[in-house]
């Protein structure tokens, strides 16, 4: 048999045929169909000619692995890095199921579960060198002497941040200035760092928020996301201009110079403070890089990079940069019957600016009973009282969640779907601790199915689904003071405020205009 993929951009695997197969690519899989039927009596053999052939579009990144930017933190290019994951030859179970190949020692086999173990070599090789260095220092040496001379899947155009992150692994020689094993600067965080990072990506983890994040300031410790001491630099709301910070520790042989060579992503302007550092061994030092939108559309992301230079050694990390309108959170929050809130904001623009508050709602109790899916998937035959279908009707909405938070082992999922079948919105974290929002819906019917991935009582688990939707109409309990005009570049403050609740959970908006209408919006829960 002779296997062909569906694009030239597909991979090609040495997978275990029942016949004698041979898998090529789309454009010759098509001249072979074309030989075949303009050819009497069309003939192939296959020879052992005894040569090695080369791909010259390896290395490239493959079909299948995973792309950023990253859905949970954009502010930190996602992937780190890229490594070997297509046909590598691993030892394999010589037992299988009925439906595979048996008595397989031996395959030829792709995926993450492959690079991985790349990877993992490679630190185990770099902390035998440097036992002293931190996790944190070893991740930031692999990253910023990686090999970009990487291809995307179409094996043609240079493969970007998103793609192979800061590149391909590249140990080199341990004594060899550059090597993995001789950086020259290393990106060093430990864990007071992360929780500054936490402070901005994911406040729920702590007991007190409040008191944890202001000790991390008080401190000197970032509490933002882009600020995090990471061996790559991206920054996902880029309102005009943006300054980020980092610090390196210099992990040369000897007292070195190294200078910034700086490739601004198309549309921006980056200038590096200090542009020259003169670190001595284990010295550290910090540097801001200012990025500054001149002319790079809103919306996209852009890319770029930092390179420090000198005595042979060669840092480098990727930028990532999307510019925005206006740099806004996407949710604050207060508590109490009366109270307030203020944020910052940031312009990417100049001209007229005006906020509106929308709500506050008290959220609605919808009561159901789900049981245990047999099979533990969604929309199958079997999922009886497993699945759970609530309908809601949605109209003039500005924002609209759902939300369900169960203590125990028991994990429900939910997915959301509109009127006409599509997949608008789905949560499925371990445990039943689930959200779904939509900001600014379709007017229409949605529907929420309540799926019971692992649900221990055998006669249910009652749960009560939490709804709020917060109208597109001004006005409530929520009153909001703000500026009237914007200036690219400049931040401002944003006051909401709220009074005569009643005890419950409720949800609002602050709605960010521009004269053609809305641009963002901040979502405000209060727990009254």
């Amino acid at each position: 048999m002779v296997l062909y993929n569906a694009t030239d951009t597909d991979n090609l695997f040495t997978d275990n045929f029942f016949v004698p197969t041979v898998h090529v690519d789309n454009s010759v899989g098509l001249k072979i169909k074309q030989y075949i039927a303009g050819t009497r009596r069309p003939r192939a053999a296959l020879e052992d000619t005894a040569e090695i052939s080369k791909i010259k579009y390896a290395p490239s990144m493959t079909i299948f692995s995973s792309r950023g930017p990253n859905l949970t933190s954009a502010d930190i290019i996602k992937p780190d890095i890229t490594a070997p994951g297509l046909q590598i030859l691993a030892g394999a179970s010589p037992v299988v199921g009925a439906d595979e190949v048996q008595g397989q020692l031996f395959q030829a086999i792709a995926g993450t579960s492959m690079s991985s173990p790349v990877v993992a070599g490679m630190y185990a090789l770099l902390k035998q060198a440097h036992p002293d260095w931190t996790p944190a220092m070893a991740k930031s040496a692999m990253m910023v002497t990686a090999n970009t001379r990487v291809t995307d899947n179409d094996r043609v155009s240079q493969a970007g941040p998103f793609a192979m992150g800061a590149g391909q692994v590249d140990a080199g020689m341990v004594s060899d200035a550059g090597s993995m094993f001789n950086p020259g600067l290393v990106y060093d965080a430990g864990f007071d760092q992360y929780l500054g990072f936490l402070c901005e990506a994911n406040q729920a983890v702590f007991t007190n928020p409040t008191a944890t994040c202001a000790n991390r300031v008080a401190s000197g410790v970032p509490t933002t996301a882009q600020n995090l001491n990471y061996p790559s630099i991206a920054v996902q709301d880029v309102a005009g201009v943006e300054t980020i910070t980092r610090t390196v520790t210099s992990v040369a042989t000897d007292t070195t110079t190294f200078r910034a060579d700086v490739k601004a992503p198309p549309g921006y302007t980056a200038v590096v403070s200090p542009s020259a550092l003169t670190l001595a061994p284990g010295a550290s030092a910090s540097y801001t890089v200012t990025l500054t939108n001149v002319s790079a559309t809103t919306g996209e992301w852009r890319f770029g990079e930092i390179t420090w230079k000198g005595r042979g050694y060669r840092a480098r990390s990727p930028i990532a940069v999307k510019g925005v309108q206006l740099a806004a959170p996407a949710s604050v929050g207060g508590s109490g019957a009366d109270g307030s809130t203020t944020f910052d904001i940031r312009f990417g623009y100049s001209g007229a600016y005006s906020a509106a508050a929308h709500g506050l709602v008290a959220a609605t109790a919808t009561d159901a009973v789900v049981l245990q899916d047999p099979d533990q998937t969604p929309f199958t035959a079997d999922d009886g009282g497993g699945l759970v279908t609530l309908d809601y009707v949605v109209t003039d909405a500005a924002v609209a969640r759902w939300a369900l938070s169960l203590p125990g082992d028991d994990d429900i999922d939910l997915y959301l779907f509109n009127s006409a079948g599509d997949l608008v919105g789905q949560s499925t974290n371990g445990g039943t601790d689930e959200l779904i929002e939509l900001q600014l819906p379709a007017n229409d019917t949605y529907t929420l199915a309540v799926h019971g991935w692992a649900v221990a009582e055998p006669t249910g688990l009652a749960f009560a689904m939490q709804s709020w939707l917060v109208p597109l109409a001004s006005g409530g309990s929520l009153s909001v003071v703000a500026p009237s005009v914007a200036v690219s570049g400049a931040g401002a403050s944003i006051t909401a405020s709220w009074a005569g609740l009643t005890p419950g959970s409720y949800l609002g908006a602050v709605s960010h205009s521009d004269a053609s209408g809305v641009i963002a919006l901040t979502v405000v829960a209060v727990d009254a």
